[in-house]
């Protein structure tokens, strides 16, 4: 028969086993957290929404497909851009990367390449975000600014850019707006008309791979 004190003795191992194993979980729950996505211990939640003037980098991929839908609707407008196919399939991928100082935007720029999903057709493109002069009106003075909502977990920006096409400029100060939705996605909004539709009429989605906090 085990004694009182034996049963104490027993008592107080399985206690430290217990303590000691939810320790462990604990920390590896939290490391898994801090590393998903490749982000640095930083949350964009805490920049955006408690903080003020936050400055930080963001970079990611582009990873979507471009097709251009309702093709049977005879109001479609129909693509002008000699380059594109308006009935196949475009795969885009590629690199974004962007930063914001004190709320402002100060660098955007993608490279990704968009190519026929049968191996056709492909081309690079390079979008380069352009400050708007000194001379600028009034009414584009939030130009570059980052725009923040709480209720999707979402914040970003509109400005133009300019696109390159296989290193040459081909569409100059084209209107753009960025979004960066739940700290994971991107979403890349092109003005279709200065654009002459190339991007088929749909945003470029890609992946928020880390936002660095700069102190």
């Amino acid at each position: 028969m085990i004694s009182s004190r034996n049963l104490l003795i027993i008592s107080i191992i399985n206690l430290v086993l217990f303590l000691t194993c939810f320790q462990v979980v604990s920390n590896e729950y939290y490391n898994l957290d801090s590393k998903v996505y490749g982000q640095t211990l930083t949350n964009v939640s805490d920049i955006v929404y408690q903080t003020a003037n936050s400055s930080y980098n963001a970079e990611g991929t582009i990873n979507t497909v471009l097709f251009l839908q309702d093709l049977s609707n005879s109001t479609r407008s129909i693509v002008k851009d000699i380059n594109t196919n308006s009935t196949s399939k475009y795969l885009l991928g590629g690199k974004w990367r962007i930063d914001v100082l004190k709320d402002k935007l100060t660098y955007f720029k993608s490279n990704f390449t968009m190519i026929e999903v049968d191996g056709k057709g492909i081309h690079f493109h390079t979008i380069v975000y352009k400050p708007l002069s000194n001379e600028s009106g009034e009414s584009d003075r939030q130009a570059g600014a980052l725009y923040k909502n709480k209720g999707n977990d979402s914040l970003g920006f509109k400005c133009n850019v300019d696109i390159y096409t296989n290193g040459v400029l081909e569409w100059k100060d084209v209107p753009i707006t960025v979004s960066l939705v739940n700290e994971k996605v991107i979403i890349m909004n092109i003005n279709d008309k200065k654009s002459l539709e190339h991007f088929l009429n749909n945003p470029i989605y890609g992946l928020i791979n880390s936002i660095d906090l700069i102190q």
